[in-house]
C-alpha cells in the first residue's frame, strides 16, 4: 500500500508525462470557450490515466465551440495543497477553481478492475450544477492515440458538455417583417425589424426573406455565452408585374400616330387634286353657283351634256372619285387616332393607379374636299 507522499511522487510524474505527449492546445478565441483538463486521480492505472488526460484534451481541441486550457494541473497535487479529501467536494471543487483560474475544468478518479479500468468524470462550471459521467474500458488502452480511447473521449466530452455552447444572434433587417434562415433553415420571423435567436457559438450563415424585398444574407461568427449582432439591409425588389395599362397606353398612342399619319396622307392627297390642273379644268365646265362639282347628280349631269369637252369631264370624274376614297379615309382615321391616342393617354395617366382630377378631350373635325383636319384638346 503506498503511502499518500508515494502518490503524490506518481502523481507529479503523470502530470510530467502527460504535459510532454499532450498535442498542443486549442488556443481560447472569442468563439471558443476554455476548458482546462486536471490530470486524472489513480492509485494504479498511471498509464490509463495519462491517456484518457492526453485523448479529452484532443477530444476537447476538436468539439466545436471549445478549446483547451494552456494551464497543466494534477488532481491530486491540487488536493494535497489545498488540504482537500482525495475526493474534492464541492466546497473544494470551487477551491480548485480560483487555485488554477478557471470557470470550467474536468476532473476524475481512474482505478484498474482486472483486465479493464473504470471510474467516473466530472464537470465543474462556475455558478452551475456539476455534471458528470462515468467511464469503463479495456486497461490495454494505454496510448492517446488509440482510436477506441479517442472515441470514449469524444463521447465523454459530448455528454458533459451537452454539445457546443450557445449564444445568441440578434438579427436587425431593412423590413419590419421578415422570415429568418440560419445555415439554410428556417429559425423564426423578425418582428417590427429585430429578432433574436438561441444558435450555437462559431460560424453561421444568415438569409433573410421578406415580401416586396430582396434577400440579403450575410456570415457571422457567433460568440458563446454573448449576443452577436447582424445588420442585414435590404433593398426594395422591382415589381415583375406586367403594367398593362401602361402597356395599353403606348399601343393606344402608337395606334393613333399610324392613324393619324393615314388621315394626314389623305388630307394631303385630296388638297394635292383640288390643286390639280385637270380638276381646274373639270371645275370649268361648271357654271359658278356649283359648289361642289363631285356631287353624284352634277357628274351625270356633266356626261349628259353635250357641249361639255368630253375628255374633260371624264378626268375629272375620275379625280372626284380618288378624292370620294381619300375623303372617306379621313372620316375614319381621324376619329381613329383621336380615339387611339386618348385612350392610349388615359392609361398611361391612370397606370399609376392616379387619375386625374379633371380630365375631358375636346374634338373640332375639319373635312371637305376643299382641305381637311382637326382640333384635339385635352384637359387636365
Amino acid at each position: 500500500m503506498m503511502t499518500r507522499a508515494q502518490r503524490t511522487g506518481l502523481a507529479a510524474v503523470v502530470a510530467l508525462l502527460a504535459c510532454s505527449n499532450a498535442a498542443r492546445a486549442a488556443e481560447p478565441s472569442p468563439t471558443a470557450l476554455p476548458i482546462t483538463v486536471v490530470v486524472l486521480r489513480t492509485d494504479d492505472a498511471y498509464d490509463q490515466a495519462g491517456a484518457l488526460t492526453q485523448a479529452l484534451r484532443s477530444a476537447i481541441k476538436e468539439a466545436p465551440g471549445w478549446s483547451v486550457s494552456e494551464e497543466d494541473f494534477s488532481l491530486e497535487v491540487l488536493t494535497l495543497s489545498l488540504q482537500c479529501e482525495d475526493r474534492p467536494d464541492a466546497g473544494c471543487q470551487a477551491r480548485i477553481a480560483d487555485q488554477i483560474k478557471s470557470d470550467r475544468y474536468i476532473w476524475g478518479m481512474l482505478r484498474k478492475s482486472g483486465t479493464e479500468v473504470e471510474g467516473e468524470l466530472h464537470l465543474w462550471t462556475r455558478g452551475k450544477p456539476e455534471s458528470s459521467v462515468p467511464v469503463k474500458y479495456s486497461a490495454n488502452l494505454t496510448e492517446a492515440n488509440d482510436e477506441p480511447l479517442r472515441k470514449i473521449a469524444a463521447e465523454t466530452i459530448a455528454t458533459l458538455t451537452g454539445g457546443p455552447p450557445s449564444g445568441a444572434l440578434r438579427v436587425r433587417t431593412g423590413a419590419a417583417q421578415a422570415s429568418v434562415f440560419i445555415d439554410g433553415k428556417p429559425a423564426g420571423n423578425v418582428h417590427n425589424g429585430e429578432a433574436t435567436f438561441t444558435v450555437t457559438a462559431g460560424p453561421h450563415n444568415v438569409r433573410v426573406k421578406s415580401a416586396g424585398f430582396l434577400d440579403s444574407q450575410a456570415s457571422v461568427v457567433v460568440r458563446p455565452v454573448a449576443t452577436t449582432d447582424v445588420a442585414l439591409s435590404q433593398m426594395p425588389a422591382e415589381s415583375t408585374q406586367t403594367n398593362w395599362k401602361r402597356m395599353g397606353g403606348f399601343i393606344g398612342l402608337g395606334a393613333g400616330a399610324v392613324f393619324g399619319s393615314v388621315a394626314v396622307i389623305s388630307s394631303v392627297q385630296v388638297a394635292s387634286i383640288q390643286s390639280d390642273a385637270r380638276y381646274m379644268a373639270y371645275r370649268g365646265l361648271f357654271t359658278e353657283n356649283v359648289e361642289d362639282v363631285c356631287a353624284l347628280e352634277n357628274r351625270k349631269a356633266i356626261q349628259e351634256d353635250f357641249n361639255a369637252d368630253a375628255k374633260t369631264a371624264r378626268k375629272g370624274i375620275q379625280l372626284c372619285e380618288k378624292a370620294d376614297t381619300f375623303m372617306a379615309l379621313q372620316y375614319v382615321f381621324y376619329p381613329l387616332a383621336v380615339v387611339s391616342a386618348g385612350v392610349g393617354a388615359y392609361l398611361l395617366v391612370t397606370s399609376d393607379g392616379q387619375t386625374a382630377e379633371r380630365t375631358g378631350w375636346s374634338v373640332q373635325p375639319n373635312v371637305g374636299l376643299g382641305g381637311g383636319g382637326v382640333d384635339v384638346t385635352y384637359r387636365w
